[in-house]
């Protein structure tokens, strides 16, 4: 009974709020527009309105559908593009301007790829749904490596939604990190269809491909450790890796390396720079093979600058290396230990320093448990473009100094987060 008047109040609320909403200029707004790309018609329908959301009230929302139409007929799927989101119509509709006739890549979190054969539109699916939403990458984009990893999202503004999307520049192209398609044959691949481990490292962690082989053949992925299913003193040393997997063949190796070795701070942070600087392609029978590059001596440490929040990183570094950066500080500034406005050590901020002179505002912390030692300027004063400069410059000051290989005593080693946690380290 209590179930029924539940209901029943909440089915009055909805006619209320649908008038009371329409009353006011709620009711969504329709736009449309068809774009040819060859044969095909795509037809994108633009809905914008207000909903209601629990926490901001209401809220202004975008959906963007598209559709591919031939001979003014829509081109019908073999399956559903997504089942769970509620949206069940295409997120987006790209064109493969490299492929040798009109071809399109169609889809929300499946894909399928639509091309005419016989005068007829054949669609063939890609990828079925996963666990994470679909992504397209070229392995080959890049002189021979791998373009930018996008992942499908449906479209949620009207920012150039009255055009279609390209996918172009590369022949190899990853779907959903468990296929590859050559754009020029429509020659399809799939490869680790279970998301298996190799040697027990997660792939890719985190997401999107590092590297391709000279062959062509070999995906470079960032992978982890799967601490969970490992005992204690079977943790290894370091916890990443590089997974080489050929697409061909469905199978991969794994490349270990140490962390401190490779000056790896964050592997999100791994780049195909920092994989040309430390390892190399060995050409053999089988096929190109991945090994760590012989170095005669290892690089000398330097900081992080991040253009995003103006904050310049040591890690990682010893007590010994406070001194010496606040040296740096008052030699760059004219400062003296007279304009400290504020010294204190906690046991979660670790030791923290604030200098002020006139119109210059910075800050300085050092954690010894995280080993790490941060500058920027002082954020709880208004947001200042000089400063920020100013921080740049003596980031790139300080890492000058150390590329030259001052200050290295005072580096240690990168900290294992799962052994650490684990009481290890």
């Amino acid at each position: 009974m209590k179930t029924a008047i539940a209901l029943m109040v909440l089915g009055s609320l909805a006619v209320y709020l649908f008038f009371a909403f329409r009353n006011k200029g709620y009711i969504p707004k329709t736009a449309q527009m068809d774009i040819p790309y060859g044969p095909f018609t795509i037809r994108a329908v633009a809905q914008t309105g207000k909903q209601f959301n629990i926490n901001s009230g209401m809220v202004s929302r975008t959906d963007v559908a598209y559709s591919v139409l031939y001979d003014g007929k829509p081109v019908e799927f073999p399956n559903a593009v997504q089942n769970n989101t509620g949206l069940p119509f295409l997120w987006r509709v790209y064109a493969l301007t490299d492929a040798p006739d009109p071809t399109l890549i169609a889809g929300s979190q499946s894909l399928f790829l639509i091309y005419l054969k016989d005068q007829k539109p054949v669609v063939e699916p890609l990828l079925n749904q996963y666990h994470d939403f679909a992504s397209l990458q070229f392995l080959d984009s890049e002189q021979g490596q791998p373009g930018a990893y996008t992942e499908v999202y449906a479209r949620s503004d009207l920012d150039k939604w009255q055009q279609i999307d390209s996918l172009k520049g590369g022949r190899l192209l990853m779907i959903g990190e468990h296929a590859v398609l050559d754009v020029k044959t429509r020659q399809l691949w799939y490869f680790n269809p279970n998301n298996e481990a190799v040697d027990n490292y997660s792939f890719p962690s985190p997401h999107g491909a590092l590297a391709f082989s000279p062959d062509r053949k070999s995906i470079v992925f960032r992978a982890e450790f799967q601490s969970w299913n490992t005992e204690n003193e079977n943790l290894p040393a370091s916890e990443h890796a590089l997974v080489v997997y050929d697409y061909v063949s469905d199978k991969g190796y794994t490349v270990l390396f140490d962390d401190t070795e490779t000056r790896m701070i964050r592997i999100d942070n791994a780049d195909y720079q920092w994989f040309e600087q430390y390892f190399e392609w060995l050409e053999t029978p089988e096929g190109d093979r991945l090994q760590r590059r012989k170095l005669d001596k290892l690089p000398n440490w330097t900081g992080r600058y991040n253009p995003e929040d103006h904050f310049y990183t040591l890690y990682p570094v010893t007590p010994g290396i406070l001194p010496v950066f606040l040296d740096f500080l008052m030699r760059e500034t004219g400062m003296t230990r007279a304009h400290i406005v504020k010294d204190e050590t906690h046991e979660y901020t670790g030791h923290c320093l604030d200098f002020s002179k006139e119109n210059i505002h910075l800050s300085v912390s050092f954690h010894e448990f995280d080993r790490k030692l941060t500058f920027s300027r002082n954020i709880y004063h208004e947001k200042n473009q000089d400063l920020e400069a100013l921080v740049k410059s003596m980031a790139e000051k300080f890492d000058a100094e150390l590329a030259s290989g001052k200050h290295q005593e005072h580096f240690g080693l990168v900290i294992n987060e799962t052994r650490r946690i684990h009481g290890l380290e």
